[in-house]
């Protein structure tokens, strides 16, 4: 990457130039810097600092020539310098340097500009009469040290400045993507309603059909409150914060997290299972039969009521649903079943479990099974799907302080396939309502 000198990195190199003439009385000094580093297409060494400002300019071509052995690394060629006399450059009055002659008795010292096996540049310094001692050199490594870290700093606070810019652009054409479908989105979510409010008014309540348009109406006011809370999401301060993040870091991470629950003014409340899990099953039934599966729910209607977020429970059941009825091949069999349920760890409370004689998981999936993004076995199989179903069940479920377990083959205390069959059992436990 290459990098624009800035003054703070030219004042440090003058400092430490300066504190190598007081100490030492080295004159002159040049600090040189590769090419390549200020955007140039060679090898070459460039003079960025020389001190006195009357100095001495070797000739680059007798300088040791800095190359890439790869996209970082920047090395000396491995030839030692030669190194003859120097070329005398004086200020003249239009500010060009025209030679002059060279000091006599010229003690030269070369040093690279290194840090961590990385080369920026070459420090070249002499002195009159006095060669130098091992202690000079070390005085000399240490300042040219400071200013290869000087460089290196500098390249990376650049480098960090342009990805930060290209990550605030990148956010502001998301941000407004998500905005635009948005947008789009709208319109035929609200001709959707209205098609459904329509064929409820035309079909009598005893319509075998009503159903479905009760489902149109139900699956439109889902849509249009996961719409509204998505609208609210994109505008809060954490998502920006999460856009701005590297791409590669762990979207786990509790400072860019957010809460999962739907917003709604009580985040738990008494609910009926059977009255949330009823309208599931119409559904359920509809899109089983399009795909040739026997689908059958057994939802009690006397359940003790749990304590729950009710948009977010029927998040997780339409999930768990839908799971089921995808991995299922025709001709298969899903069940939902619901009841009191004795948990080994939780306690007494209410299960609702998804069965089906599907794919079902492989043992050594079965413990990255609610992670995100993870989808195991089923990632080569041509069944879409993003791996984000379970997990978001599984977050959904732990924030109304409930469990969600997985059983392959299928296993739960209502109902049991045969031991032939391959499958999956979900099964989600939810605490009992205080007062029961």
């Amino acid at each position: 990457m290459t990098i624009s000198i800035s003054s703070e990195f030219i004042d440090l190199c003058r400092e430490q130039v300066a504190l190598l003439d007081r100490t030492l009385g080295a004159s002159p000094i040049v600090v040189y810097l590769a090419e390549k580093l200020l955007g140039g297409d060679d090898g070459k060494l460039v003079p960025i600092v020389a001190e006195p400002k009357t100095s001495v300019l070797w000739d680059t071509d007798e300088l040791p020539a800095i190359v890439e052995t790869s996209d970082r690394d920047r090395r000396l060629r491995s030839a030692k310098p030669n190194i003859s006399q120097p070329l005398v450059l004086e200020s003249s009055m239009d500010g060009e340097r025209q030679p002059s002659e060279t000091p006599s008795e010229s003690h030269r010292l070369v040093l690279p500009l290194m840090h961590e096996n990385v080369v920026v540049g070459l420090l070249v310094t002499a002195r009159q009469g006095q060669p130098w001692s091992d202690r000079d050199r070390e005085t000399v490594d240490r300042i040219a040290h400071t200013i290869a870290i000087a460089c290196l700093l500098e390249q990376r606070g650049q480098w960090m400045e342009r990805n930060y810019r290209a990550q605030q652009q990148l956010q502001t054409q998301q941000h407004n993507l998500l905005h635009d479908w948005l947008h789009q989105f709208r319109n035929p979510l609200a001709a959707l309603r209205i098609f459904g409010k329509l064929l409820t008014k035309r079909l009598k309540p005893d319509d075998e059909r009503r159903q479905y348009a009760d489902n149109i109406l139900r699956e439109s006011d889902r849509l249009q409150d996961l719409l509204q809370e998505f609208r609210q999401a994109i505008d809060t301060e954490p998502f920006a914060i999460a856009a701005t993040v590297d791409l590669d870091a762990d979207l786990d991470d509790a400072s860019v997290s957010r809460p999962l629950l739907p917003a709604t003014d009580e985040r738990a409340s008494v609910v009926d299972l059977h009255d949330v899990l009823a309208p599931l099953d119409l559904s359920a039934r509809a899109l089983a039969s399009e795909r040739s599966l026997d689908f059958h729910a057994a939802i009690p209607e006397n359940l003790p009521c749990v304590r729950a977020n009710r948009k977010a429970l029927v998040e997780v059941a339409t999930n768990l649903i839908d799971n089921a009825l995808k991995y299922t091949p025709p001709g298969g069999r899903v069940r939902l079943d619901a009841g009191r349920f004795q948990h080994s760890t939780f306690g007494d409370g209410i299960a609702i479990a998804i069965s089906d004689t599907g794919l079902g998981i492989p043992a050594r999936d079965m413990e990255h099974l609610f992670e995100r993004r993870f989808r195991g076995a089923q990632a080569d199989s041509d069944i879409p799907g993003t791996g984000l179903g379970l997990a978001i069940a599984r977050d959904l479920v732990r924030q109304m302080h409930g469990d969600i377990e997985a059983f392959s083959p299928p296993k739960h205390p209502w109902n049991t396939f045969d031991p032939s069959d391959n499958g999956t059992t979900l099964l989600v436990w939810l605490p009992l309502c205080s007062e029961q």
